[in-house]
């Protein structure tokens, strides 16, 4: 049995064609979009969860690194990084008593990733000069509850 053609038939088979392309274009663009541009420098890959800062390295090198950051809850966060001699439990605070202050003495602000919603994906690349660096989030209790890491750059 062979099948017509109808004009019907054809309409469907070019939308069907249409909708295969399209789904086959946007897949590896949405892709792309999710992992972004592939950093240079060390990696440095960073888990925030709740009052904890988990990074799978302490030490680096000096010059560029690449914070891979991801945000696993369950609340919204950010992510600090300041250049201090200071331990990492013993930043300065600010007024409020429940965040801490970035101008403070003994802090030199670097760079920071701000409004991570739960699951989001973040890149930040800093050139890092040898020295002692702590990261932390700075959002309200945060660094009071435990969210703080030690980085040494060699």
């Amino acid at each position: 049995m062979r099948l017509a053609w109808t004009r019907s038939r054809r309409r469907w088979a070019w939308a069907l064609v249409l909708v295969l392309a399209a789904v086959a274009l946007a897949v590896p663009l949405t892709l792309a979009r999710r992992r972004g541009p592939t950093p240079s420098g060390t990696p440095v890959n960073v888990l925030l969860k709740d009052f904890e800062v988990q990074q799978d390295a302490a030490v680096v090198p000096a010059g560029t690194v690449s914070f891979r950051i991801r945000n696993q809850g369950p609340t919204s966060h950010e992510y600090v990084v300041v250049r201090t001699d200071r331990a990492p439990d013993k930043l300065p605070l600010q007024r409020d008593g429940l965040t801490v202050d970035e101008e403070g003495p003994g802090m030199d602000l670097v760079d920071e990733a701000e409004a991570l919603d739960i699951d989001d994906r973040q890149t930040l690349v800093l050139d890092l000069a040898a020295g002692h660096y702590v990261l932390y989030c700075n959002l309200e209790g945060h660094y009071l509850g435990g969210m703080y890491a030690a980085l040494t750059v060699r």
